[in-house]
């Protein structure tokens, strides 16, 4: 009875030694991803002005699938008209900073049927891959009220012909948007191979853009690295991807196809990603088109393209994941103390950030044209705002321009 007793002891003791080797074994077990990780293509250090969250803090988490670290076949296409200097500049433009022309091989789309401006883009030879001439689509229809913008409508036809025609017909995943006024960056293609795979993962992104609505050099932190989520669609040099153009596609407008694409019903409370320092400038080109050089003087001349280089493999942008980036942009905000306009003539120095709130659009502009940045608003949303909140250096102070509801609601 005594060596049966002593038996059943020792088994017990054995097998409760391996259960805690086991237990010890398994918490020092760590998976190889965290869930809570966006599997860009090349996990970089975060950026300092967006700093790792506990997951703790995070208010919802997400399960993440990998994305292969490979890269994506985005072809440019340049629409133009009828200016043959602006197209063959914009193009030279593009091969200077070009490098991969598998990557990234560049489609023409003209209208307008200019022979000049056709045979810029022809002198180009197999550095195009194509030009498309936009074929006969009959009269267009203006309404009466709108006569006299009549080169709206032309361009909207355009674009929605063009960008049918190489996503569905070439079979593209995704394109780069850009027109023969623009100068581009030396990072201009790097930046939208590097965010293409966050467009295509995070469904609250639905675009990618190069232009910083208000870019003019006193107003941006001097960050060629920085990025930021925006309601505002800013286009003038965008990336779309198939999956956005075949939901929008079948309502496309008649005109105004870029005040179109600002309203709720297309948006959707999604965003779009855009610089802090434009990758986009527009030249002086930019006067002689439908819109007649509107705002060309007061602000679009003033806005300056990055000119540094950037490794953009190498930095991370999966702070700019929604359910990353709005704990840390609320808290960012909310950390600045709140100062009225007649606070900014005098501000210390020792100020990195300051709040200035507004509670109607009439505030709004009063605001922005203190901060002499631009004051309009497209479906209610400022131009650049996210959450409605509106930013721009002052001095070496970043101001935050607020809405006054709390909390946020909505525009």
């Amino acid at each position: 009875m005594r060596s049966i007793l002593k038996k059943i002891l020792i088994t017990t003791g054995v097998f409760f030694l391996i259960n805690i080797l086991l237990l010890i074994s398994l918490k020092g077990f760590q998976s190889p991803t965290d869930k809570h990780d966006l599997a860009l293509p090349i996990v970089r250090p975060r950026h300092p002005k967006f700093p790792a969250l506990a997951t703790s803090t995070l208010p919802f988490t997400v399960s993440l699938p990998s994305i292969k670290k490979t890269e994506t076949v985005l072809p440019v296409v340049v629409f133009g008209c009828n200016r043959p200097r602006a197209l063959q500049k914009h193009i030279e433009a593009l091969l200077r900073i070009r490098k991969n022309a598998e990557l990234h091989p560049i489609i023409v789309s003209l209208d307008c049927h200019d022979q000049d401006t056709i045979q810029a883009a022809k002198n180009f030879g197999d550095k195009i891959k194509l030009i498309i001439d936009l074929p006969d689509l009959g009269p267009i229809h203006v309404p009466g009220q709108f006569e006299h913008m009549a080169g709206y409508y032309k361009i909207a036809r355009h674009y929605n012909y063009s960008i049918n025609y190489v996503l569905n017909k070439l079979n593209y995943d995704g394109i780069i948007i850009t027109e023969d006024d623009l100068e581009v960056s030396p990072d201009f293609l790097d930046y939208f191979q590097a965010l293409y795979p966050l467009l295509i993962h995070d469904k609250t992104v639905w675009c990618v853009s190069a232009w910083n609505d208000n870019g003019i050099d006193k107003k941006i932190a001097k960050d060629s690295t920085l990025l930021h989520r925006t309601d505002f669609f800013p286009g003038l040099g965008w990336l779309l991807s198939k999956t956005v153009w075949t939901e929008i596609k079948e309502n496309w407008p008649a005109g105004f196809w870029d005040d179109w694409m600002r309203l709720p019903e297309q948006r959707r409370d999604r965003s779009c990603i855009r610089p802090e320092i434009s990758r986009t400038a527009m030249s002086p080109e930019g006067k002689k088109g439908v819109s007649q050089g509107q705002h060309y003087e007061k602000y679009l001349r003033k806005i300056v393209k990055n000119n540094e280089p950037v490794d953009w493999k190498s930095i991370d942008i999966s702070y700019l994941m929604k359910d990353r980036y709005d704990p840390m942009f609320q808290a960012r905000v909310d950390a600045c103390p709140v100062i009225t306009v007649s606070d900014l003539g005098h501000l210390k120095s020792e100020m990195k950030c300051a709040q200035i709130r507004y509670s109607n659009e009439k505030e709004f502009v009063a605001v922005a044209n203190a901060l002499e940045i631009m004051n309009d608003l497209k479906s209610n949303v400022p131009r650049t705002a996210y959450r409605g909140v509106v930013q721009c250096q002052h001095g070496p102070t970043t101001v935050y321009v607020t809405p006054s509801q709390r909390p946020w609601r909505g525009y």
